[in-house]
């Protein structure tokens, strides 16, 4: 991306379209997190001809208009600087340098001032506490990923921080817990802007879930940030996620903990607010929601990766958790048309 004349980037095209939809603007900053800035660019800013010229208009600034050095040692040239934010619909901090570091105060006052006149403000992952700093999350629902909530909670105790969702949608602020949470915040902004079929079609392109809702449980071993001393059962779930093909009894598990099995369970309990069997079985959801999404596995193939003993067992627990069978739930990604019960 390059710099204009006049500071204001030039407009995006669809393929020769000149684009008409909401004026998106990322921030970049040095160390500037790729993942987070990729997910933003991926879901704004790829030409989709299909969607014709009501699609959004992406652009990238930087506090001051020059290139920062993104983790990785790439560069990253902007489009001009925090100017280009006075029009813009959708303002995306994707990530951000640390939890511990203040941004710029001409930052923060570009932010306040374009959800004051209506834009709408996201902050993916890390980028919370860029919003945090601005005060445009005093006593509002907000999250981020789990390892920095304590830290969320330290530093702004007015945020009513959430550890159990994957991203909060409040008064024009929106927040992303994990780096792929903000796939599913994306997603929900295109919904909201555009409805179900054309989200759809984006999930679609990005292999991803079609429809995670915001209140659904963050990714990760526990529901709150995991305390050291019990990092070795942190560890241990990790493994077994990792390998979910393995069965595990719960003897033999707390037997690799030295743990008794009652104490295990009351542990496990403690960590995840699951019993051990819930625990395995909503990893074992998640595997096989991954493979019958982004494979061709037959049915009984997915089920034995997921270490469950029988197609039986696999349609079980999808008719338990999801109010549909994994067939069904394969054919409704391919067709578009939803089968599954909230």
């Amino acid at each position: 991306m390059c710099q204009s004349d006049s500071n204001k980037a030039p407009e995006l095209k669809n393929d020769s379209i000149s684009l008409t939809g909401p004026r998106v603007v990322t921030v970049i900053y040095d160390e500037l997190c790729t993942f987070e800035f990729g997910i933003a660019t991926e879901v704004f800013a790829l030409p989709r001809p299909e969607f014709g010229a009501d699609w959004y208009r992406f652009h990238v600034c930087s506090v001051d208009g020059k290139p920062v050095r993104a983790t990785g040692g790439v560069e990253v040239v902007a489009d001009s600087g925090l100017e280009l934010i006075e029009d813009a619909d959708l303002v995306i901090v994707p990530g951000w340098c640390g939890p511990l570091i203040l941004p710029p105060n001409s930052l923060i006052e570009a932010i306040v001032n374009a959800h004051e006149r209506g834009a709408r403000i996201v902050g993916i992952c890390g980028g919370v506490f860029v919003l945090a700093a601005s005060n445009l999350l005093a006593n509002k629902s907000a999250t981020t990923h789990w390892k920095f909530l304590d830290q969320l909670i330290d530093r702004f105790p007015d945020v009513l921080a959430k550890d159990a969702t994957l991203y909060c949608d409040v008064d024009r602020i929106l927040t992303s817990a994990g780096s792929s949470a903000g796939i599913d915040l994306c997603l929900h902004i295109v919904r909201c802007d555009y409805g179900d079929e054309k989200a759809e079609q984006v999930a679609r392109r990005l292999v991803f879930p079609r429809h995670r809702d915001g209140c659904q449980t963050q990714y990760s071993p526990s529901k709150l940030v995991p305390k050291r001393t019990d990092q070795k059962i942190l560890d241990f779930l990790d493994r077994v996620e990792a390998d979910i093909a393995v069965n595990l009894t719960i003897a033999a598990s707390a037997n690799q903990l030295d743990l008794s099995p009652r104490t295990f369970n009351r542990k496990i309990k403690e960590l995840t607010g699951m019993t051990y069997g819930e625990w395995m079985s909503s990893k074992r959801i998640v595997r096989a929601k991954q493979l019958l999404e982004m494979t061709d596995l037959p049915v009984d193939k997915v089920a034995e990766a997921c270490g469950l003993a029988s197609t039986s067992s696999l349609r079980r627990l999808f008719k338990r958790s999801l109010g549909c069978l994994p067939n069904q739930y394969r054919v409704s990604l391919r067709t578009g048309h939803s089968i599954i019960s909230h």
